[in-house]
């Protein structure tokens, strides 16, 4: 991670930071598949988390965000987390990554404008829904996957206890799709 965006890390606020030791931790309310999401820090990149209803004293009604921001030096991954993967939740996950964006942009601008630097992840940013692996699941129609083509849909195991690891390989992988 080059000098720039460290400085924009450390600029943030800890609430939005989820570091635990040598990872990053999400972890989702009580009856969430995804319940315990760990990733593995590599200097490489930084994760911001988001809570559900995010107000952050701005809005009198919380908006809706995506559960958490992968940031690296060349591109940004807003990653949702879903219980399933019906339509209506594929078009709720794109507007919660579309908000987070919005807010995301706003941190990068008062960054730029507070420090006279100028980071820009515009047309680098991608936005992930990621769902649980059914056993004995189906495959899931092609045409449901296609109709957003903003929003990568991936479907993706947890264990028993809804934990999940995962590392930065995962996220470049993602972006050669």
């Amino acid at each position: 991670m080059n000098k720039s965006l460290q400085d924009f890390y450390s600029f943030l606020s800890d609430e939005l930071k989820c570091e635990c030791d040598r990872n990053y931790v999400i972890k989702e309310k009580k009856g969430s598949v995804f319940r315990h999401i760990n990733i593995k820090k590599d200097g490489k990149f930084f994760v911001l988390k988001q809570e559900d209803g995010f107000k952050a004293g701005l809005f009198k009604d919380a908006i809706f965000s995506c559960d958490f921001i992968v940031v690296s030096d060349d591109e940004v991954f807003f990653v949702e987390l879903k219980s399933n993967n019906a339509k209506d939740t594929f078009d709720k996950a794109l507007k919660q990554c579309q908000s987070s964006k919005i807010l995301f942009h706003y941190l990068c601008n008062a960054y730029n404008l507070n420090k006279s630097k100028e980071l820009d992840f515009k047309n680098k940013e991608q936005f992930i829904c990621l769902y649980p692996q059914k056993a004995n699941q189906q495959k899931t129609p092609t045409n449901l996957l296609k109709n957003n083509p903003q929003l990568k849909k991936i479907e993706i195991k947890c264990d028993k206890n809804g934990y999940l690891e995962l590392g930065w390989q995962f996220f470049k992988n993602i972006s050669k799709t």
